[in-house]
């Protein structure tokens, strides 16, 4: 049950047991500890019925049912539940590592189809339908003039 019904209880049976036996208890720890009210509750039912007060043993019973009850879970404030879930949508996502591209001309990882000077990759194209086999291609003189800019 919700505290504010075991401290309604608690109240209830604090005021019979005042204007009826003028016994003063602690309402707030009544509804808080399971041992005080049991306490509470085997005291109203000694006096009702010691002075015939049949309303304190109802009451009585009333607060011990209640008090066997457990306190549900304390609820998330709605702020704190928004501002966890921006959290976690903000959180940079692990990617998984990129899959090397086997399909296309620059999965070729071997030295001698990649020409350092250029960049490119040598053309597989012929190769796949068996019209030429693999060319050897003429290294460049490193001292021979590059036409950069300019068409020749």
């Amino acid at each position: 049950m919700p505290s504010n019904e075991k401290i309604a209880i608690a109240a209830h049976l604090h005021v019979l047991l005042r204007r009826k036996t003028g016994r003063v208890t602690d309402t707030e720890w009544m509804a808080g500890n399971l041992e005080y009210a049991a306490e509470i509750a085997r005291f109203a039912r000694e006096k009702a019925v010691e002075d015939g007060h049949p309303d304190l043993a109802v009451w009585a019973d009333r607060l011990e049912e209640i008090m066997a009850v457990p306190d549900p879970k304390p609820r998330m404030p709605l702020v704190q539940m928004v501002s966890e879930a921006v959290k976690e949508r903000s959180a940079p996502m692990v990617a998984p590592p990129p899959q090397p591209d086997r399909q296309s001309a620059r999965s070729i990882d071997t030295e001698e189809e990649v020409y350092p000077e250029s960049g490119f990759i040598e053309s597989t194209f012929g190769a796949i339908f068996g019209e030429e086999g693999h060319r050897e291609r003429k290294h460049r003189d490193p001292n021979a003039p590059r036409y950069v800019k300019s068409l020749r």
